[in-house]
């Protein structure tokens, strides 16, 4: 049961990569879903505070990481 279900992540993650192409948006779900199968594993009590840090839209994501490119020194 429980390997049915790690195949079952592992292709339904490689099939959300597929789908969104090369994109850095579809990068960026695609990690997401990867941090959520990672979340899976642990203890039910651990899930959310696991599952937090990748609950940022890619948009907020994107609107920061530009502005640390900016700030950061050449």
């Amino acid at each position: 049961m429980v390997k049915t279900m790690q195949q079952l992540i592992s292709i339904t993650f490689m099939l959300a990569l597929t789908l969104t192409a090369c994109s850095k948006q579809g990068w960026y779900q695609g990690m997401q879903s990867a941090q959520t199968a990672n979340c899976m594993k642990e203890a039910i009590s651990e899930y959310d505070d696991c599952k937090q840090p990748s609950n940022e839209n890619y948009d907020s994501y994107e609107k920061v990481r530009k502005d640390i490119m900016k700030t950061a020194p050449q």
